[in-house]
Order: structure tokens, then sequence, then C-alpha cells
């Protein structure tokens, strides 16, 4: 199976919330969704984080930081 194969769990323009697990080279948060890389730019490691996801790719997502989620369990 290749990675075509595979589906996207994110879709574009939907909203997500996630956890931001660490920083990447280019200083965006790196979250995932169901292992699904999507970076956060403005996004800090530990934040919980409302998204917005614009562009998707193959292999990640790029995300807009919509809000900070305090209250989500």
């Amino acid at each position: 199976m290749s990675d075509w194969d595979t589906p996207v769990p994110v879709e574009e323009d939907e909203e997500y919330v996630v956890d931001v697990e660490s920083i990447g080279e280019e200083g965006d948060g790196v979250a995932h969704v169901d292992d699904f890389v999507v970076l956060v730019p403005d996004g800090d490691m530990g934040d919980r984080v409302r998204v917005r996801i614009d562009p998707v790719e193959a292999e990640y997502a790029m995300a807009e930081l919509v809000g900070h989620e305090s209250d989500v369990s």
C-alpha cells in the first residue's frame, strides 16, 4: 500500500483541537491528528489549540491558529 492509498484524516477548512507536541525546524508548532502531521504557525509546545486546516499535502497539513482551548479535556 502506498502513501497515496492512505486516507488523509483532515479536511481543508475544517477545525480541529490539537496538542502542540514539539516545534519544527521552521519554528512552527507540530501537532498530529490520527498520526498525521499538522503544522501550526504561532503554536507553542504544550499548547492545546483550535486550528483551521488550510492547505493539505500528502504528508502534512498547514493550519491557521483559531484560538487556545483552555477548557477542552
